[in-house]
């Protein structure tokens, strides 16, 4: 094993020892919380880099892989820029630490991993549209569950998140949310495609 595959082999060890801890942390004694995006997608990303560990260097898709990097993006993203200014509720120890893991380390380090583990050049074109399939699947599975009549812990309400809370907003801005979204995360997918392409440009010359 090259020294270059031992130093990822570790920081992948570390990256789903930090997931299972962020995901263990918030969402201990409350199964509910197991229905949040945030703890799904960290979980996908525990699941997939334990998956990589066990390949022993062998190649991994790099589209599969783009999925589950911009799936746990739109965790980070959505929370900083939509969740975190209107209701951030961390102040004891234990809250930070699980939400900085799930809704920064985590994500980052995944970011990275790609950064610095993985050939280049080989995400193809119509991949960022098939990414948009996790968050997709994960707005008709909250639409599905606030049928249950489930009250979500940090809500109060049968919705995870406001922009998908048709009760609240109604069906009209819970649309236009999810368009926008797509539309955003679809550009966002993109921009890890072209920067796929240049960096592996970069890498033959």
């Amino acid at each position: 094993m090259t020294k270059k595959r031992k130093v990822m082999q570790v920081y992948r060890l570390v990256l789903v020892l930090v997931g299972i801890f962020g995901v263990t942390l918030g969402s201990w004694g409350d199964p509910r919380n197991f229905l949040y995006y945030t703890t799904l997608s960290n979980v996908l990303c525990i699941l997939y880099f334990i998956y990589a560990l066990t390949k022993k260097g062998e190649p991994l898709n790099e589209n599969i892989k783009g999925a589950v990097t911009l799936a746990i993006t739109v965790t980070m993203l959505i929370f900083w820029l939509i969740l975190a200014p209107h209701s951030f509720n961390a102040h004891t120890l234990k809250q930070w630490s699980s939400t900085l893991s799930v809704h920064l380390i985590v994500p980052l380090m995944v970011n990275f991993d790609w950064l610095l583990f993985d050939p280049k050049g080989r995400i193809s074109k119509r991949a960022p549209l098939t990414w948009l399939f996790i968050p997709w699947t994960y707005f008709v599975f909250a639409q599905l569950v606030a049928t249950t009549g489930v009250i979500y812990p940090d809500t109060k309400r049968h919705f995870p998140y406001f922009f998908i809370d048709h009760s609240l907003i109604g069906w009209p801005k819970v649309g236009m949310y999810v368009v926008l979204l797509s539309l955003f995360f679809m550009a966002f997918g993109y921009g890890y495609y072209a920067l796929d392409k240049m960096l592996a440009k970069k890498a033959v010359r």
